[in-house]
C-alpha cells in the first residue's frame, strides 16, 4: 500500500515537474534486442530491434518481429501513454516514470512490478537526448 501511494505520488509529481516526455525512448542499457517507441505530436512509432538473425530452412532471413513497425495515435492521461493499435490489434498501454532528473517508460508488467516492490526494470526505455 506504501509503495502504490509513493508510486501515484511521484506519478503525480512527475506530471506536474516535467518539461516534456515527447522524443525517443530506446534501452538504458546495452541490449542487443529490444525497443525503440517515438512519441511526437499525439502520433508514435515503435520498433524493435535485435541483432539475432533467423534463417528459415530454404536461408531466407525470417521476420522476428511480425507487425513492426507499429505506428498510429497515442493518448495521454496523467502518467499513462496508451499506443493506439489501429487495425494491427489491441493498444498497449505504458506508464511515464521521473527517477533522478531523467523520464522512462515502462510497460504494464514494469509498472506493476515497480508498484508491487519499488525496484526499477533493469533496463527500461529512457527518453532520449534530442536530435
Amino acid at each position: 500500500m506504501f509503495t502504490r501511494n509513493v508510486f501515484i505520488l511521484g506519478a503525480a509529481l512527475f506530471l506536474s515537474g516535467c518539461a516534456t516526455y515527447e522524443g525517443l525512448y530506446a534501452p538504458s542499457c546495452l541490449a542487443y534486442s529490444g525497443s525503440e517507441i517515438r512519441l511526437v505530436d499525439g502520433r508514435y512509432v515503435w520498433k524493435k530491434f535485435t541483432d539475432q538473425v533467423v534463417v528459415d530452412e530454404n536461408g531466407d532471413r525470417v521476420d522476428p518481429f511480425p507487425g513492426f513497425p507499429r505506428e498510429g495515435a497515442y493518448a495521454k492521461q496523467g502518467n499513462r501513454i496508451t499506443l493506439g493499435s489501429g487495425a494491427s490489434g489491441p493498444s498497449d498501454t505504458m506508464y511515464l516514470v521521473e527517477h533522478n532528473d531523467e523520464v522512462f517508460l515502462y510497460t504494464a508488467a514494469e509498472a506493476e512490478a515497480f508498484e508491487a516492490t519499488g525496484e526499477r526494470p533493469a533496463c527500461p526505455l529512457k527518453l532520449q537526448p534530442a536530435d
